[in-house]
């Protein structure tokens, strides 16, 4: 078959396609499905052999975290939280507890829970909370996340916070490479007597995962405004992860898919001219079903390492 013919025969309805682009014809959906499967196990293969090539990128930072959920609350009219050692070493502790029992949840498998983690540092806090995300990219895009959704957001803007920990590292939770951000709030006596730079406007309602403090309350000194440095050398550890893979699999893979994509779109609208100009009688369609193959590919490629909150 000559090559000007075999691209009619792929591209255009003709005599030789029953009239349908090849590349539209039903059997040819499932052979796209197909690749796609073997396109999407060679990249987990790969990225297992040579990570550093082949691999998910991320620049998620203490720094900015603070910063970009200070300006939320800010935003709001909120006093911005200060950054304190003792919640970021109890995130951390929360960190390395996550990835050594292999767990992803507000409580161990054992049982302890958040507030177990803030106690033991030595935090004795009046009411506390936590936020956890994992697989995303940058700062902004977990904090844009906890934003969204309702639970999160409310420990976020919560005006009875005063404090701050956070703890970002990287590991293996269930058998996949993760990149793991826990947010721990919380206020001490001490800390709610000090007068916030920012008055709260509107009070928030609470929050699934914050905890009222046991009774008694037993005070300590307050927390510095900046720590001068990290507790131990977990909280140094787990102050940020930044990977910069030669190939980001999320961006390979959205480019395949919205290019494949493109062109079937492409394709379809081609074959409904040619069909109306010819005026050209089919006794059945399958555009429908095109739609839907095209639908569901977008919104999996929309999805991947879209990243995951608790």
């Amino acid at each position: 078959m000559a090559f000007g013919a075999l691209l009619t025969h792929l591209f255009l309805p003709h005599q030789s396609n029953n009239h349908r682009a090849k590349v539209l014809h039903v059997d040819s959906l499932l052979l796209y499905a197909l690749v796609f499967a073997v396109f999407n196990f060679g990249l987990r293969f790969v990225h297992q052999q040579i990570p550093d090539v082949l691999g998910y990128a991320t620049d998620i930072h203490v720094e900015q975290l603070l910063s970009d959920t200070n300006a939320q609350r800010t935003s709001l009219g909120l006093n911005p939280l200060t950054l304190n050692t003792q919640l970021s070493e109890a995130a951390a502790k929360k960190a390395s507890d996550m990835f050594a029992k292999d767990y992803w949840a507000h409580n161990s498998p054992t049982g302890t829970t958040p507030w177990d983690f803030i106690s033991g540092v030595g935090y004795h806090y009046v009411v506390a909370g936590e936020n956890l995300a994992k697989n995303f990219t940058t700062s902004q895009a977990v904090v844009d996340a906890w934003m969204a959704s309702p639970t999160h957001r409310a420990n976020i803007v919560k005006s009875g916070y005063r404090d701050i920990g956070f703890a970002v590292v990287n590991g293996k939770l269930n058998g996949e490479d993760t990149t793991l951000v826990v947010q721990m709030f919380g206020s001490t006596v001490d800390s709610l007597a000090t007068k916030p730079s920012n008055p709260p406007v509107v009070p928030q309602q609470a929050l699934a995962t914050e905890q009222p403090a046991p009774a008694p309350v037993v005070q300590t000194e307050a927390s510095p405004s900046v720590p001068a440095a990290p507790a131990n050398n977990l909280v140094g550890q787990f102050l940020g992860v930044t990977k910069k893979p030669a190939i980001n699999i999320p961006t390979l893979t959205h480019d395949v898919v919205f290019v494949f994509a493109g062109v079937l779109l492409g394709v379809l609208l081609l074959d409904a001219f040619v069909v109306s100009k010819r005026k050209i009688v089919r006794v059945a369609g399958h555009n429908i079903a095109h739609f839907l193959f095209l639908t569901a590919i977008v919104i999996a490629a929309s999805s991947i390492s879209g990243g995951a909150l608790l």
